[in-house]
């Protein structure tokens, strides 16, 4: 991550553009109508810090010890471009053989507040050689991704940082004219690709599915990086089955050799290709920066890592499916139930403990002993009957309805609230998105996509492409007497549609979101009425703000027009 510190310096008059300014320093005069932005670079501890070099690949960002010569930037005021716009961002450059900007009347600006909507520096030739993310998963790398919102007072100057990532091969997020130093962090790409090897197919490689979840950690209870990343999958014009690389920015470790990275890798059913596999088929292992740089190759390229399963070449230990202590080939009792003591052919020895009710536990540790068939039990034998994540032999209220928060004796949060609700309903997605769609979020929402209504609100929706994050419709959310009205709809191109939404409403509760109150409306949208305004009315409930509001869609854009927010 590169800090940039950017000063903001407001005059009273024009001619002091380039008198020298500190942090603290402020004019005497706050009289003046204009504010002028300028900046600087620090530019030599930029090309200094830059130790490691990345492939331009998709989304990784690429470093570079290029000197950085110009920025570009776009500048908004509200909804208004104020200097630059999307498409065509204004470029500053810096003085020669300085670390500030040339003075540019594009940045004599009224005091008020502005929003840093792109931000981008260039070397000579005009390469991107740093960005600073908007949205997406490189912004978790960086304290500040844009949008930035800037307040320019008259007579007063200071800083403000950006953070920038290294160069990802896009027209992203510009900006310019600031003091500003980098502090870097660069990300790596790791890649992961896999074969199966069906039993039934003697060795035949087959390209599988799969899904990824890593950790910052050497086991699986460190601080989750990704969670259930699965390639995408096709079928081509000639009926082969593929599977692309499935690609993650890693955080840098300084020290090379430090296992600091845990993957588990789970082979996954893929009907039509090679059917069902056999539960909890999963690789795993740690990673260190130098594993990660060995797949690099030269200065422009990034190796996968390859992963092989049930194939002559797969390091994988065999099967034990019922970890009895026998391999599935040799096993003649496959399903022997957990603690059983079992012979050479994998079978109870003397006929051993019975399980009556067929859930995997013996009678003699069961404490649920007429578990339904195919339920999942616990270590003794109990099922989750609510399936609130207690188990019934610890569950104080086995009935509590679906979704509700519970407590670690399976009793609703914050009091009874509402009961027998049906389950919220949930956006649907296709297993294949038509081209130019793609679900959306609003990014103001929390980790769980909630957001906290306070007043009448609007909020745009986001896609992700790459490191940018671009608006590709919006949602207003209203209070009519104690009614919540929820209106989606397309604004950027006349032909722009939404195919699919869901929304959620929650009441609030003692002043937090309810756990147990919800009301909910989902649809495939078709026809003329895709184009929008799309309205949908909440009134189960009295509401009253704050009220909370998770809201999903599939958006469409038309292909000759660019989404942009």
């Amino acid at each position: 991550m590169k800090k940039i510190n950017l000063l903001l310096a407001c005059f009273a008059m024009f001619a002091l553009v380039f008198t020298s300014c500190t942090k603290d320093d402020a004019t005497g005069d706050n009289s003046g109508e204009k504010a002028t932005l300028s900046f600087g670079a620090i530019v030599n501890d930029l090309a200094n810090k830059s130790t490691n070099k990345q492939s331009d690949v998709d989304d990784l960002p690429v470093c570079s010890d290029d000197t950085p010569f110009y920025v570009e930037i776009v500048l908004l005021q509200g909804e208004e471009a104020i200097v630059g716009e999307t498409g065509a961002p204004q470029r500053i450059d810096l003085v020669a053989g300085q670390v500030f900007t040339e003075e540019d009347p594009l940045l004599e600006l009224d005091p008020g507040t502005y929003t840093l909507d792109h931000f981008a520096v260039y070397n000579e030739g005009g390469t991107l050689i740093w960005l600073a993310p908007k949205g997406g998963v490189l912004a978790e790398f960086v304290d500040n991704p844009l949008p930035l919102n800037i307040s320019l007072g008259a007579g007063v100057k200071k800083y403000v940082d950006v953070s920038v990532l290294c160069f990802d091969d896009r027209d992203v997020n510009e900006y310019g004219y600031l003091f500003f130093e980098f502090d870097k962090t660069e990300a790596f790409k790791f890649c992961f690709f896999a074969n199966y090897c069906p039993p039934e197919d003697n060795g035949k490689h087959k390209t599988a599915n799969y899904s990824v979840n890593i950790w910052l950690g050497t086991d699986n209870t460190g601080t989750p990086l990704y969670t259930n990343e699965s390639p995408v999958t096709s079928v081509n014009a000639d009926g082969d089955y593929t599977a692309a690389t499935t690609c993650f920015p890693l955080p840098v470790n300084d020290d090379l050799d430090e296992p600091y990275l845990y993957y588990e890798v789970t082979l996954l059913d893929w009907p039509g290709n090679y059917g069902t596999v056999a539960p909890n088929t999963v690789k795993s292992g740690v990673l260190t920066a130098q594993d990660v740089m060995d797949n690099f190759v030269g200065e422009d390229d990034v190796d996968y890592e390859h992963l092989r399963f049930g194939c002559d070449d797969d390091t994988t230990p065999p099967m034990d499916s019922d970890n009895d202590g026998v391999i599935d080939d040799n096993d003649d009792c496959p399903d022997t139930p957990a603690g059983t003591e079992v012979d050479s052919d994998g079978c109870p020895v003397n006929g051993g403990d019975q399980d009556s009710d067929e859930d995997g536990v013996l009678d003699s540790i069961d404490e649920c002993d007429n578990t339904p068939v195919g339920a999942t039990v616990n270590e003794v034998g109990c099922p989750d009957s609510d399936g609130d994540g207690v188990f019934d032999n610890i569950d104080n209220c086995d009935d509590t309805p679906s979704g509700v928060e519970v407590d670690a004796n399976g009793c609703p949060v914050g009091g009874n609230g509402c009961v027998d609700l049906p389950a919220p309903c949930e956006l649907d997605v296709p297993s294949e998105l038509e081209e130019y769609c793609f679900e959306t979020y609003v990014q103001e929402a929390d980790s769980n996509g909630w957001i906290t209504i306070n007043s009448a609100a609007e909020f745009d929706l986001y896609y992700d492409e790459g490191v940018v994050a671009e608006v590709l419709s919006e949602v207003s959310i209203t209070l009519n007497g104690s009614a919540v009205n929820v209106t989606l709809d397309s604004p950027i191109a006349d032909q722009d549609r939404i195919t699919a939404y869901a929304i959620e409403i929650r009441p609030s509760e003692d002043g937090t979101m309810s756990t147990t109150c919800w009301e909910s409306q989902c649809a495939n949208v078709t026809g003329e009425d895709q184009f929008g305004p799309i309205v949908n009315v909440f009134e189960e409930f009295e509401y009253s703000y704050p009220f909370y509001v998770r809201v999903s869609t599939i958006s469409c854009f038309t292909p000759d027009v660019t989404p942009g927010g």
